[in-house]
């Protein structure tokens, strides 16, 4: 540290330069510049236990293998808690009470120092808050609370009046059911041998159709919502669902099946690239850009009709 004015610290008394303590991590008080009082920094993270979140973590020196190996953890004289480091990180391996919500929502977790001292302050991980704005997001999505700006490119219809683009979903397959049938039949009655591996069935042939449904895939195109429709347009085929028509709908990680008023069967929407089309999502400041799955939509749509029909009384 060369020439630094090295200064005691408040914690533990070793004297360090810089505006920690090497020993303990505790904020060292700076001296006053030119008769102004110099702002002490923010202090570390083992400044407040993360778990009970009143007393400090001290550093814990412990010996093993016949004193050959030496481990170095944080622990915390009040709720136990001892964080060892696991690279650049720690993780909270211990602590007096499992019952502790501290310990339940982090337990055996690593997290970064920054996200530490987040919790220790009353913030949640970077996992539970990506988790917690993400509910949120959603949440406000099928009430209609949040506006959706276009993604996937341009138009591929014609906007009727009043009608504004929410999403273009490129390359979506348009599958539906379709009834197979198929013949299966057999010989009856019993069989004689009448030479060495030649045998004799007695009874004649019978045959019966049967009949069941299987999807398939008709077409694929640009599946585009609008604050009105849903519609696909693929090269030979086009399907037009009016939002209030839509009576019930299915998400998959990869598209959508939709059952509506006046079409018999229920049609699949899938194959939607989340390398392609994605969302970004921002709550309280933070941003995510998160993949367009068919849960988005769903919950989109539903948010679509929910505000119509508020605004039509």
């Amino acid at each position: 540290m060369g020439n630094a004015m090295k200064i005691k610290c408040p914690n533990c008394g070793f004297e360090d330069a810089g505006n920690f303590c090497s020993h303990c991590g505790t904020a060292l008080p700076q001296p006053s510049v030119a008769g102004k009082e110099v702002a002490a920094p923010d202090l570390f993270w083992t400044a407040k236990c993360p778990v009970c979140r009143t007393a400090r973590l001290e550093m814990v020196t412990e010996k093993r293998l016949f004193g050959l190996k030496t481990t170095e953890s944080l622990k915390c004289g009040n709720c136990g808690a001892v964080f060892t480091p696991d690279g650049d990180r720690y993780k909270l391996t211990a602590v007096k009470d499992k019952t502790n919500t501290g310990w339940q929502d982090y337990g055996n977790q690593s997290l970064t120092e920054r996200e530490w001292k987040t919790i220790a302050s009353g913030g949640l991980s970077d996992a539970k808050q990506h988790d917690t704005d993400m509910e949120q997001w959603f949440t406000a999505l099928k009430e209609g609370s949040i506006p959706i700006k276009m993604l996937g490119g341009s138009s591929p219809i014609i906007l009727k009046q009043k009608e504004e683009l929410q999403v273009v979903l490129p390359n979506v397959a348009l599958w539906e059911p379709r009834k197979v049938t198929r013949t299966v039949g057999g010989y009856g009655g019993p069989s004689f041998r009448i030479a060495k591996g030649v045998y004799w069935r007695v009874g004649a042939f019978g045959a019966e159709s049967r009949s069941h449904e299987e999807l398939k895939e008709l077409d694929r195109g640009a599946l585009t919502l609008t604050n009105k429709r849903l519609v696909f347009s693929g090269a030979i085929r086009t399907v037009d669902i009016n939002l209030p028509k839509i009576l019930s709908i299915e998400p998959y990680s990869d598209g959508v099946a939709v059952r509506s008023s006046g079409r018999q069967k229920t049609q699949y929407f899938v194959g939607i690239d989340p390398k392609r089309v994605s969302a970004t999502v921002s709550v309280n400041d933070r941003k995510y850009e998160e993949p367009f799955t068919g849960l988005m939509l769903q919950y989109l749509i539903e948010g679509l009709i929910k505000r119509n029909e508020e605004a039509n009384g």
